[in-house]
């Protein structure tokens, strides 16, 4: 039994401060990653350098959850402003991704695991999630907290 409880609640996550998180994971060749949030869309600016750095951007609409594991599927993916990026590629960063916290399944989606982030005292059931300006919105379905 927690020492509190709630039905639901309603939350918003700073892009600011999950942009600081992302670049404490980025992996090589990566050499930059930014987020951006506009309503309805997020999109992923950055670049990767093999021979010359490659300028690349990912656009994701949408955000589904499920406990506290979450999906983002890719909408699309281009490099040098404009160029398509195949989906088959993105195969290629699987094993560069830090296992603990995200995986990739077919087709084009990151699936990231929230557990990580959650104090060891709180549980939590994640509803739903909305990318807006400046961020996401979520929406945490019953669950509790104790003491530490």
């Amino acid at each position: 039994m927690n020492l509190i409880e709630w039905d639901s609640i309603d939350v918003r996550v700073r892009g600011e401060r999950l942009n600081e998180i992302v670049a404490g994971f980025r992996v090589d060749p990566i050499e930059k990653i930014t987020l951006r949030f506009f309503n309805g869309l997020l999109r992923i600016e950055g670049s990767v350098k093999k021979f010359i750095s490659v300028p690349f951007t990912v656009e994701i609409a949408e955000i589904t959850s499920n406990g506290t594991t979450v999906r983002v599927p890719v909408k699309s993916a281009a490099a040098f402003g404009g160029i398509p990026i195949p989906r088959f590629l993105f195969t290629l960063v699987k094993s560069r991704l830090p296992r603990d916290l995200v995986t990739f399944e077919e087709p084009a989606t990151f699936v990231i695991s929230l557990d990580r982030f959650l104090p060891t005292f709180v549980s939590a059931d994640i509803q739903r999630i909305w990318i807006i300006d400046g961020g996401l919105a979520v929406t945490l379905g019953r669950g509790g907290a104790d003491l530490p």
